[in-house]
């Protein structure tokens, strides 16, 4: 039935409705008579002459059309989304324009990293937190031999290797202090302030976690002759997982041994928390092991990738070699990048980046040496002292710079073509085009 709309005046029940429903219209010629609009009803059934099934097939035709409007709508936005996505994921940048800029005031030893809204910088004697603009948030000193960092979302710990203070911080400040027994070989932090420390003594290593606070929550002893020595330590972002990669000696060979530990109630049963080991690596070295996600991690040998999946227990989703021998690898919780050594082909370097299904997203040779990799979203950020160079996920160069300050690093901002570059006397807010 066709639906007459109304003007405000009918909705409040103006008399003059009540003459047009009666027949006695108001358009009889007079001048001074309101004005109304006319709508022809001619043609259309009447309620009453509609059947139940009519009246339904109409309901439904009207169903349909909108549901084909909404598919046509919804099509539209997802290709106008995909070709603005292309275009910005394929712009290139020539030079680069700077926003902001402070004077360095630490001495070159210091290091950067970027952290939260901004960066960290921190050395031997302390560590301090800044916004985007270089303004200081917060500032913790202390006394490390050999400082290391580790971030997760908002929490980041200092560690003192070879040392015995741990320090966890969030965006607003100091969340605790863990004082440790034992030396540090490595830390890692997760999304709760919850630390991991690998430790070592004479005769075993201790992988223990502590809260934010200094509490001890489990600890985990190897051996030499038992376990092994463990090389790397991941946790998951929620630190009930933790993944170890090991080297022991088995006759007259080293060999490598991957193991799962789970910290929730679904460890609690099982032997020193492990709930799975893979030692099929045989003699090759896996060095660098690594939570991606609270349920993905993986690791890396000297040319093997072995990506695991564990909802509790750890299974193999996928494993693959590379011809050359990986020199370095990162990561971020969508892919993972490998730096192989390519001299015998010509260029000195291959760089192949996968997803962490295990799937190659591209790859690509060059000559520079580069000593900093990065990913910053669906971009490789790649910088050395002189220069910084940008790729997309299909391998394409969207910007390559050179610098005229000696070039300590570039801080990725989650933006594509915003930077924090960091030199010898400036740091800067950078922007490309």
């Amino acid at each position: 039935m066709t639906r007459v709309n109304s003007n405000k005046e009918c909705d409040k029940g103006d008399s003059r409705m009540a003459d047009i429903i009666s027949g006695k219209s108001r358009f009889n010629g007079d001048k001074k008579a309101p004005i109304h609009k006319v709508v022809n009803i001619s043609g259309v059934q009447a309620a009453e002459d509609l059947d139940e099934q009519a009246v339904r097939q109409r309901i439904k035709n009207h169903r349909r059309h909108v549901l084909i409007v909404l598919a046509i709508v919804a099509v539209v936005v997802v290709a106008a989304i995909f070709i603005v996505r292309r275009i910005i994921d394929n712009t290139t940048y020539t030079t680069y324009s700077v926003r902001n800029s402070v004077n360095r005031d630490d001495t070159e030893t210091a290091s950067y990293m970027g952290f939260g809204e901004g960066y960290i910088r921190y050395s031997n004697d302390g560590i301090s937190y800044f916004d985007e603009k270089g303004k200081a948030i917060w500032n913790q000193t202390y006394s490390m031999q050999k400082p290391q960092v580790k971030t997760c979302q908002d929490k980041l710990a200092v560690g003192d290797l070879n040392g015995n203070q741990i320090y966890v911080f969030d965006e607003k400040g100091l969340m605790g202090k863990v004082e440790v027994p034992l030396s540090i070989s490595q830390i890692e932090v997760g999304k709760q302030g919850v630390v991991a420390a690998i430790l070592e003594d004479n005769n075993a290593n201790y992988i223990n976690l502590y809260s934010a606070n200094g509490e001890k929550l489990y600890t985990v002893k190897t051996t030499l002759s038992g376990d092994g020595y463990p090389v790397d330590i991941s946790i998951s972002d929620d630190a009930k997982k933790l993944i170890a990669s090991y080297i022991y000696v088995s006759g007259e060979t080293m060999n490598t041994n991957v193991v799962f530990y789970n910290f929730s109630d679904v460890g609690q049963n099982e032997t020193e928390r492990v709930v799975g080991g893979f030692n099929h690596y045989g003699s090759t070295i896996v060095g660098d092991v690594q939570f991606v996600t609270d349920t993905a991690a993986v690791a890396v040998g000297e040319n093997v990738v072995t990506i695991y999946k564990m909802k509790e227990y750890p299974s193999i989703a996928k494993e693959f070699t590379v011809d050359n021998e990986i020199e370095r690898v990162f990561f971020s919780n969508q892919y993972i990048g490998l730096l192989m050594n390519n001299a015998d082909s010509g260029e000195l370097y291959k760089l192949e980046v996968y997803d962490i299904s295990g799937s190659k997203e591209f790859e690509t040779t060059f000559n520079t040496q580069y000593n900093r990799f990065q990913f910053d979203g669906n971009s490789v950020v790649m910088n050395n002292a002189t220069s910084f160079h940008v790729m997309n996920m299909s391998g394409k160069t969207l910007t390559m710079q050179n610098v005229d300050l000696p070039l300590n690093t570039i801080i990725a901002t989650g933006n594509r073509g915003k930077y924090i570059m960091v030199n010898s006397k400036y740091i800067q807010n950078i922007r490309m085009k």
